[in-house]
This record gives C-alpha cells, structure tokens and sequence, in this order.
C-alpha cells in the first residue's frame, strides 16, 4: 500500500498522510484498534470518520481521502 500511498498524498496536497509501523508502536496501534494491516483510518478535527481495512486502489485512496 505504502507506494499507492504516496503516489496520492503527492498528487493531494489539501490531505495530510503518515504512516505508523505498528510493530514500533504497538500502543498507537491499540489506541486505534488496528488489528489488521494495511489499515487506511481518515481523521478529521481530531476524530475518526473513516476507516478501510485490506488493499485498495490508488482512486480507492483517493476516494477514502475525502470522504466523508
């Protein structure tokens, strides 16, 4: 996922992307409850509004980006 990622977080400047190696912080994965990876979560004003699990396209990304 990580090169799709980054091909849509340098074509959509107005989103903020990073990435978490859950294995290095294990207590940010469970804050999120990550359970399974890759996990994209959209965070808005400090909260969750969206959350996919598994792989997805690159217009899937962009699509997650702004959503709702």
């Amino acid at each position: 996922m990580r090169p799709v990622v980054s091909e849509v977080a340098e074509q959509e400047t107005a989103v903020d992307f990073y990435y978490v190696d859950v294995d290095q912080n294990p207590e940010l994965a469970d804050k999120f409850g990550i359970r399974s990876i890759p996990t994209l979560i959209r965070i808005q004003n400090g909260k969750e509004t969206n959350r996919s699990l598994g792989l997805i396209s690159e217009k899937e990304v962009k699509e997650f980006a702004h959503s709702e």
